[in-house]
């Protein structure tokens, strides 16, 4: 079935357009931090810090490191299966925004790569080239704000909006959206939340809905 009301589809990144770790975790993976960023990851999901401190943590790793190493690391990131058909031939008939709670970095790369309209996610502040610090822009439950001030932005409404996410916390844009796609899930919890089920990661198996 077409959503013929749809005028704007919001993606996630991670596991979604991008096939991998996630970009975080691919920075950590680069930069060789990541047992220390599991550990923060495990205080998070334990309730002993916020996602803010979970973040502020996690970059604290890569202080000094020149931000053109962190472009390096993410710009070589591993696509989607299907990316380079999907995107392009919805870019036709939609608007298109990316909206991640990984690193804006990646999300401005892949908006620029396939002209799409939007993109947020959180942005690494730097100094003199070095990497200082986080600016957290989509935390933990923001997508569906932040998917809101999108739609107000382009002039629609949120139920001409489409979302597609992999993991729970997509649940508040998909709440926001008119209609929604879970994208080989990662937390089978998401599944009451959205309209559709893709089990394949292969984004051309997004068309048949648009």
């Amino acid at each position: 079935m077409k959503m013929k009301k749809i005028k704007l589809i919001a993606f996630d990144l991670d596991g979604v357009l991008v096939d991998g770790s996630g970009s975080w975790a691919q920075v950590h993976e680069g930069l060789g931090t990541l047992e220390q960023s599991e550990i923060n990851g495990h205080e998070y999901f334990s309730g002993r810090i916020t996602f803010d401190e979970w973040a502020e943590r996690d970059v604290a790793l890569w202080r000094g490191v020149d931000i053109e190493t962190v472009k390096e690391i993410l710009y070589n990131s591993h696509l989607m299966k299907g990316i380079d058909e999907t995107i392009p031939r919805l870019k036709k008939n939609y608007k298109l925004a990316v909206i991640s709670g990984g690193l804006k970095i990646l999300a401005d790369h892949l908006k620029e790569k396939y002209n799409m309209d939007y993109s947020y996610g959180n942005e690494l502040m730097v100094n003199d080239g070095k990497v200082k610090g986080i600016n957290q822009i989509v935390d933990f439950e923001g997508k569906g704000k932040i998917l809101e001030k999108i739609a107000n932005d382009a002039g629609i409404k949120t139920e001409e909006c489409a979302a597609v996410g992999d993991y729970i916390n997509d649940i508040p844009m998909f709440k926001v959206a008119g209609f929604s796609i879970a994208f080989n899930p990662k937390d089978e919890s998401i599944l009451e939340y959205v309209d559709e089920v893709i089990y394949e990661k292969d984004l051309r198996r997004l068309l048949r809905f648009f």
